[in-house]
């Protein structure tokens, strides 16, 4: 049996709203994916099923370090799937040295700008949050997943979980 170390991020960039935030963005917490669902226990069953009811509202938060406008310009951005935000990162796999390039691609809004602390002498963070509506995830060019809420797009590799749906309501 071959053994594989991890990849680990080496480096990223951060995009929001077509601005590059290298050297600036510090870290971003990803959108978590949970599936809606809903306890169910019919005549006959002898326990709940979980049925599943589409997706929770996803959120993206980034930190960045030292104070930029920006952040609060994005607040600006009306439509709640208008402000794209792009997450690059290369992962490298230790025992190989081979390196992945990982790309997120979000759009939503900023729903929240954290000015933190200002201490005299000491390296200030600002946090912006965001809500996320639609996003893709791709590894070396090849499509993981969509998800995109508004427009009802639901892919996972090679596979569309609603195109039936879709076609059945004439959209």
């Amino acid at each position: 049996m071959s053994r594989q170390l991890p990849r680990t991020l080496k480096n990223m960039n951060v995009f929001v709203d077509g601005s590059s935030f290298a050297g600036v963005a510090k870290t971003i917490t990803l959108p978590k994916i949970t599936k809606k669902t809903e306890d169910f226990r019919g005549a006959g069953m002898i326990g709940d099923v979980a049925l599943s009811l589409g997706y929770e509202k996803m959120e993206c938060e980034v930190t960045y370090a030292g104070f930029d406008p920006r952040q609060y310009q994005q607040l600006a951005v009306c439509g709640t799937s208008d402000l794209p935000i792009r997450f690059v990162g290369i992962y490298e796999r230790q025992d190989t040295c081979s390196i992945q390039n990982v790309e997120y691609y979000m759009r939503g809004q900023a729903i929240e700008v954290d000015a933190g602390d200002a201490t005299l002498g000491e390296m200030s963070e600002f946090k912006s949050m965001y809500n996320v509506t639609y996003m893709r995830l791709e590894v070396d060019g090849s499509q993981i997943f969509e998800l995109d809420f508004i427009n009802g797009i639901e892919t996972f590799g090679e596979t569309s979980l609603i195109d039936e749906i879709m076609r059945l309501l004439g959209l």
